[in-house]
């Protein structure tokens, strides 16, 4: 029941991270400038009611409310069946615990989100947030699933571990590049607005303590700022790539990570080649929020490997050894 319960979640986690995409991309963030309500109503009022409501916006901005609401509901549910259930392990009960707090971090952040008026740290720390809940549901189903293990003497650990940990930086690049509204600073490749090494400003682009009360729907920064944002997010992508190479390398070494290598590969081209196809094109909608999608899926592979890599058991290599191990 759990297992299926968690499966459920897990799919209403990938929507709700593809709504909060599509609700920043279609600039209805602002759509209810009001926390949980729309104009003080549980449905957004029409345009007839309120002169300045832009109907589509504030739809958009509810649905997203409405099925992020649902899901939390649902992970309180998840909590609540993993401690009654007998035989679960304190891992997993653990988890849904940690669940359950970013559930209720992640309203606060989408509270904020909208009473700050789309400030750049709110909206990226809120984007990390739902990331967050979509790859801990993902382990949870992993973990009730209990793969059979694998005996290997091969396991990065060490490496997994710290792709896992560059990515995420990299996903928070990219929230931080879609919330400052950087995304047309450049639409040339391989060079940013003409430059192999464009002029930047790295502590203005970056001041994560300047808070104020403007509304920054549609950015503040300076052209020079969102450049340097721009080029930083592709940048961090090289090493990334770099990163993920070598552990695929690694991780093709034992037979059975062969097929999890070869689709973190795969996951990782696409989605280089949608981020390059984004800038050039100039930001088209579908090719922005498949970029999204291909950052979700790639943490969820990245996920995956160090799951697999942590659990798999360790193998005796030489014959002498496994003399011993018998």
């Amino acid at each position: 029941m759990t297992y299926k319960l968690c499966k459920l979640t897990f799919v209403m986690a990938f929507i709700v991270v593809t709504l909060g995409a599509l609700t920043r991309l279609l600039d209805a963030g602002l759509g209810c400038p009001d926390w949980p309500g729309c104009y003080g109503q549980i449905i957004p009022p029409s345009a007839d009611e309120h002169d300045v409501v832009e109907e589509g916006k504030a739809w958009m901005e509810m649905i997203h409310r409405y099925v992020a609401t649902a899901l939390g509901f649902i992970i309180v549910i998840i909590a609540l069946a993993v401690h009654s259930t007998p035989n679960v392990s304190s891992k997993i009960k653990w988890l849904s615990r940690f669940l359950l707090a970013l559930v209720i971090v992640q309203g606060i952040f989408g509270m904020w989100t909208v009473t700050l008026k789309l400030l750049p740290q709110v909206v990226t720390l809120h984007l990390l947030g739902g990331m967050s809940i979509l790859a801990t549901i993902f382990l949870m189903v992993l973990m009730l699933r209990k793969e059979p293990d694998i005996a290997t003497p091969n396991k990065p650990k060490f490496l997994s571990l710290f792709v896992l940990v560059l990515l995420t930086g990299q996903i928070a690049l990219g929230g931080w590049t879609s919330s400052t509204y950087s995304g047309l600073a450049c639409t040339d490749f391989p060079t940013c607005d003409g430059h192999y090494l464009p002029p930047m400003d790295i502590a203005q682009s970056f001041h994560l303590t300047e808070f104020s009360d403007r509304n920054y729907e549609g950015g503040l920064l300076a052209p020079e700022e969102r450049i340097t944002i721009q080029y930083t997010h592709r940048v961090m992508a090289l090493f990334v790539l770099i990163s993920i190479l070598l552990l695929v390398k690694q991780l093709r070494k034992t037979e059975q990570f062969k097929p999890k290598a070869n689709i973190l590969l795969g996951l990782t081209f696409l989605q280089i080649g949608i981020g390059i196809a984004t800038a050039v094109m100039m930001l088209p909608l579908s090719l922005a929020l498949l970029h999204n999608t291909g950052a979700a899926l790639l943490l969820l592979a990245v996920v995956y490997i160090n799951y697999s890599v942590f659990k798999a058991k360790n193998q005796p290599t030489s014959p002498i050894a496994q003399q011993i191990h018998r």
